[in-house]
């Protein structure tokens, strides 16, 4: 008995199926458009420079969080310390604050010096305005550049989420200090 059913030749597939590949990165793009979406050079610009950022936020971090532990342990022995506690963590603010717009004036630097945007002024009220995700500031960046605003924007999240979590534990050993006696 023949059965009706029709075998194709392996190579005449795979033959079939190299011809269907597009051979014009014009039509690659309709079936990969990540390389349109987010441009390679944004990404390896914008996400080096993200990974500096953040590297630098957390030695930045690091540094604050040694100087507050070392301080509260040492109000944390003395006696009316109540408003000196306020004190040091206005003094932390401060600290972070200024550690945030280190890191604005970084990626103001990297516009810049890049060349993509030429007047320092523009670059940092872009830059500022991104990085805290406002975003209400005239776009300066070249159009084919567009894609850096929202890697800047991400590097502010990251930092801003850690400065958070960074001042909700610096409460509590405050909290601690002051209730207990007990250091962070």
């Amino acid at each position: 008995m023949r059965s009706n059913t029709c075998v194709v030749d392996p190579a005449q597939q795979l033959e079939g199926a190299i011809q269907a590949i597009p051979t014009d990165v014009v039509r690659l793009e309709g079936i990969l458009p990540l390389a349109t979406i987010i441009p390679f050079a944004d990404l390896l610009f914008g996400g080096a420079l993200l990974i500096v950022v953040v590297l630098v936020h957390g030695i930045g971090i690091r540094l604050i969080t040694v100087q507050f532990r070392a301080a509260c342990l040492r109000l944390s022995k003395g006696a009316h310390a109540t408003s000196r506690f306020e004190i040091l963590f206005a003094v932390v603010v401060f600290l972070l604050l200024a550690l945030h717009l280190s890191e604005v004036v970084f990626w103001t630097a990297a516009l810049v010096y890049s060349k993509l945007v030429t007047d320092w002024r523009a670059a940092g009220y872009f830059v500022a305005n991104t990085y805290t995700t406002l975003g209400y500031g005239i776009p300066v960046l070249p159009t084919q550049w567009n894609m850096l605003a929202p890697i800047i924007a991400i590097s502010g999240l990251f930092t801003f989420g850690w400065t958070g979590s960074v001042l909700v534990g610096f409460v509590g050993m405050i909290n601690r200090a002051r209730d207990g006696g007990v250091g962070p």
